[in-house]
């Protein structure tokens, strides 16, 4: 009865101290701030068509307004189009690519033109003139 009682109250105590949380946390995870990480520079996603033999490439970068106000801008590369999405403030502006020349990228919707050279773009919409420049680190 004894040594019942006593391997009952040691492997309640065994589990009890093994169960205990660290404070000290994951030291193998990438430190993080505002949700971006340093060491990588962007986020790319390559994806094979499994049916049709078509490739796609998206990537994500993080522009900053004159304002300071931060935007992710991501492109899209497909066989068939070739898009730019710009999200910032919980709104997206889409728009599909009109023409390309070797440094600039220009990519329009209805009222809205967006230029793409080297790192900054440019968001015109009528009168309203946007200039975003890629984020430092980036």
């Amino acid at each position: 009865m004894k040594k019942t009682i006593l391997i009952a109250a040691s492997s309640a105590l065994l589990v009890i101290s093994s169960c205990t949380k660290s404070s000290e946390g994951n030291k193998s995870v990438i430190k993080q701030e505002n949700g971006y990480s340093e060491d990588l520079s962007k986020d790319t996603l390559t994806v094979a068509g499994e049916t049709d033999n078509t490739h796609s490439q998206e990537y994500t970068e993080r522009y900053v307004g004159e304002d300071g106000t931060s935007a992710l801008v991501t492109f899209k590369n497909t066989d068939k189009e070739k898009n730019i999405s710009i999200r910032s403030n919980n709104k997206t502006i889409s728009a599909p690519q009109k023409e390309a020349t070797e440094k600039v990228r220009t990519y329009g919707d209805f009222d809205i033109t967006i230029v793409a050279k080297n790192d900054s773009i440019t968001i015109t919409q009528e009168d309203n003139v946007i200039v975003l420049k890629k984020a430092r680190g980036q």
